[in-house]
């Protein structure tokens, strides 16, 4: 079986002298990165075969060589972000199991407290053991993920050495990757985005510069032209704020990039035509895909007009079908089937997701006549007043027309009549005013009746996960008096 490491040995073997990965603090070539690893995964042999091994880091040299280290010594790597709640923390625990957390003292200060049989250990004092040279035995999973959990608990999900294979394969021969790549990564390690960036770097030999976040957005801009960096990887957010704020500098410094590459929730259309306006010579992409079915569509915004609200064609060797409620309905639930998709989730848990390799995403789309993607929001979200389904995304989409609206999410609430009627928390632009009648009569104007909020609320913020998406559950549980 070929896994990711096999390609770190080979670069090792071939670019040894290369630099792999460069932060703002210090660099790695392929050759140093590779006795890391192979030192660490020495280290591990301590313990038996498919046990797991959570590490908890932020973006920096030490995930990398800790992610590569367990996977080379044929254990399960799981991943946890150190920004995760105390609550989500337990509960990951107590699913996997760990037989021991690589961490940093500050993460661990932090944390060991909430369960006392927890084994954290320091990656530096984790590195002065001794090791055995025993041989390994590669796990056919690769690394566990929990879903950040935006509408329930989160799930375990089981990466396979299969999965990230071929995932990683359709990005290189999609977007094009090859080894003269310079790839700047502000995206965090922990989430699917970020590591599949790294993924690719580490397939095709590319050099990887990891900044820990978009905190300072010109620090990022800067490192993109004094690297000669040809290709951005970023989230919608951060592209908007980049080309709403700093369009000259965007154009300055980016005007050099081969691609740009974004993904984990819907970016803007203004957004889109900004970037291929201010870019033209810049390949501009995003995918589609979930944790559990990594980049199932891919869409080149250059290649494709009239096509922004899409999110592309399914990638080569994967399956997409709606399945609908209705028969007259466009709409339906968005099945995938490809070996990027998972098998179940951890311990066999919500196995209801899966039929005959086909996994139950929950996500609502459709399919237009060139055969492009079009998402339309999640089952979970939808409220049903007096039978009618309602989706609380067209409702959102309405609202956010107004200038003077910065955010706005749609929930059911309960209803003695109707058993649910539709809410709107609504979060204002900056120095921007607006009344609750004003959102109600253009919601009349633009929507069918019971489709209008019977309730509006002026909300600060909104909770959110570690990836930004807004955490609708919470909202709901709140808003209907189970919090």
């Amino acid at each position: 079986m070929i896994t990711i490491i096999d390609y770190l040995e080979k670069h090792n073997q071939d670019l040894p002298k290369k630099i792999f990965i460069q932060t703002e603090s210090q660099s790695l070539t392929f050759e140093e990165t590779y006795n890391k690893v192979n030192k660490l995964g020495l280290i591990l042999n301590q313990f038996s075969e498919k046990s797991i091994i959570s590490i908890m880091f932020d973006n920096s040299i030490e995930f990398i060589i800790s992610y590569l280290g367990v996977m080379k010594s044929g254990k399960i790597v799981h991943i946890i972000s150190p920004s995760i709640s105390k609550k989500n923390f337990q509960k990951q625990i107590e699913s996997c199991n760990p037989k021991l957390i690589l961490s940093l003292n500050k993460f661990i200060n932090e944390f060991k407290g909430i369960k006392s049989d927890i084994r954290f250990i320091d990656f530096y004092e984790f590195e002065k053991q001794n090791y055995s040279s025993k041989e390994n035995h590669t796990s056919d999973i690769a690394s566990l993920i929990y879903t950040s959990g935006t509408t329930s608990s989160p799930k375990g999900v089981p990466i396979k050495n299969s999965n990230v294979m071929f995932t990683t394969q359709n990005i290189v021969n999609v977007l094009g990757y090859n080894k003269s790549d310079i790839d700047v990564i502000p995206l965090s390690l922990s989430h699917s985005f970020g590591l599949g960036c790294l993924h690719t770097s580490l397939f095709i030999g590319s050099t990887l510069i990891l900044h820990k976040n978009t905190i300072n957005i010109l620090d990022i801009l800067n490192s993109i032209k004094e690297n000669n960096a040809t290709t951005f990887a970023a989230v919608p957010a951060t592209l908007t704020s980049i080309v709403n704020n700093f369009p000259e500098k965007f154009v300055e410094k980016c005007s050099g990039l081969r691609l740009i590459i974004t993904n984990s929730t819907k970016i803007p259309k203004d957004t889109i035509h900004k970037i291929l306006q201010l870019v033209p010579n810049t390949k501009f992409a995003t995918y589609y895909g979930l944790t559990e079915a990594s980049r199932s569509t891919f869409i080149i915004f250059n290649e494709n007009e009239n096509k922004e609200e899409s999110v592309g064609k399914f990638a080569p060797g994967v399956e997409i079908k709606i399945v609908k409620e209705k028969k007259n309905s466009k709409t339906g639930e968005i099945w995938i089937k490809g070996k990027n998709v998972i098998e179940n989730y951890w311990n066999s848990e919500f196995g209801e997701k899966f039929v005959d390799g086909w996994l139950k995403t929950g996500d609502l789309g459709f399919l237009d006549l060139d055969g492009f993607l079009y998402l339309n929001g999640r089952n979970d979200h939808i409220i049903n007043v007096g039978g009618e389904k309602i989706n609380p995304e067209e409702i959102e989409s309405i609202v956010k027309d107004l200038d003077s609206i910065e955010e706005a999410v749609a929930i059911g609430i309960k209803h003695h009549v109707f058993g649910q009627v539709v809410k709107l928390l609504v979060k204002k632009a900056d120095n921007k005013e607006i009344e609750s009648s004003e959102i109600i009569a253009h919601c009349k104007r633009n929507l069918e009746r019971f489709k209008v909020p019977m309730e509006v609320e002026f909300v600060p913020n909104f909770p959110r996960t570690e990836h930004g998406k807004v955490i609708r559950f919470l909202l709901q549980e709140k808003n209907n008096g189970n919090s």
